[in-house]
């Protein structure tokens, strides 16, 4: 352990006196998280998405509907689908693998400028390469490879919850390294910073007006009955939520945690206000058991900052107790480390 925290120690000292490589590091570590994000996405998009109209569908007897992702890719597929019903034959992949780009340059730009320059430049990767993993899959079959598989073609819901899971996965590595899969993702991104607040919930909220836009089109045309256009909402409901649970399961920036602490210790706020960027409330108490003068400390800090604070008011107050209670959302002044 002592080793481990030596090492730690020198490896960011040489990164504290080598800012250029430490800069140019972080970039390329960020560059890896973009394209293996972007490479989730594409495979859940092209293996378990796509399929949902494939001929094997048909040959095992299931009725054609689509699971509609949300999100640019969900406008893509409005798009695909608003092609196919004028009578022009592209498919959906080659319209998300083309309309990906487009549709993401604005919210690009408007990352540049809203969130920051590393974060939009980034995005931008993970965009591009989701385009070229997406064309890369369809053009060696990897779908037509999924399908054949009986356990994929005869559920549904299998191929929905692997779909989520994929998508749901590529999004939290990009948000956990600070980057985005584009689209929708940066919208809620950006009111998730403002709000402070997590980010699944947002993806839900606007994703879900894509989604019942796909189905009113797809009934509305006549291309599909009313009970294919419920299901295709059902399950596209499924993917959605799912998605956004294995979001909110990684990225945990925003989430926040308040800490009681009760210590005899009267210099332990100085201690750990020097610590970490948060304020404290202190109130007295006085210990039923022991009848002893007590302050009770109030703490709200990120969820990533927990373990810290217990290990250092546990150095310095060995009796120290605390209680730890998560929040839904906080109102007010509360320090969150801005993207670089």
């Amino acid at each position: 352990m002592n080793i481990s925290k030596k090492l730690s120690k020198k490896v960011n000292n040489f990164l504290y006196d080598h800012m250029h490589f430490s800069t140019a590091l972080h970039y390329f570590v960020g560059v890896v998280l973009a394209v293996v994000s972007a490479a989730l996405f594409a495979f859940g998009f092209t293996s378990f998405i796509t399929p949902a109209s494939s001929d094997a569908l048909f040959q095992a007897g299931m009725p054609e509907f689509t699971i509609v992702t949300g999100g640019i890719s969900g406008l893509t597929q409005n798009v695909a689908l608003v092609l196919h019903i004028i009578g022009i034959n592209i498919t959906a992949n080659q319209v998300q693998a083309i309309g990906y780009i487009v549709f993401n340059l604005p919210l690009v730009t408007f990352a540049f400028f809203k969130i920051s320059k590393r974060f939009a430049i980034l995005t931008l990767v993970n965009v591009l390469a989701s385009s070229l993993f997406i064309r890369l899959f369809d053009y060696v079959g990897l779908a037509e490879q999924i399908a054949s598989s009986q356990l994929i073609i005869k559920s549904v819901l299998t191929r929905t919850l692997f779909a989520a899971i994929c998508s749901g996965l590529g999004s939290a590595i990009a948000f956990k390294a600070d980057i985005s899969c584009g689209g929708i993702d940066i919208i809620t991104y950006y009111f998730s910073l403002r709000k402070s607040t997590t980010v699944g919930k947002y993806n839900v909220l606007f994703n879900s007006v894509i989604v019942s836009l796909y189905s009113i089109l797809l009934i509305s045309t006549q291309s599909a009955s009313l009970d294919i256009g419920f299901l295709s909402i059902f399950f596209s409901i499924i993917y959605l939520l799912v998605g956004a649970l294995v979001i909110d399961s990684i990225h945990v920036r925003n989430k926040k945690i308040q800490l009681q602490i009760i210590t005899e210790q009267t210099v332990l706020p100085e201690v750990l206000m020097a610590n970490f960027p948060h304020g404290i409330t202190i109130s007295k108490g006085k210990g039923a058991y022991s009848n002893k003068d007590k302050l009770v400390l109030w703490m709200i800090v990120s969820s990533t900052e927990v373990k810290k604070v217990v290990a250092l008011a546990k150095r310095a107050y060995k009796h120290v107790f605390i209680s730890v209670t998560p929040l839904n959302q906080v109102y007010g002044n509360f320090f969150i480390k801005p993207i670089e």
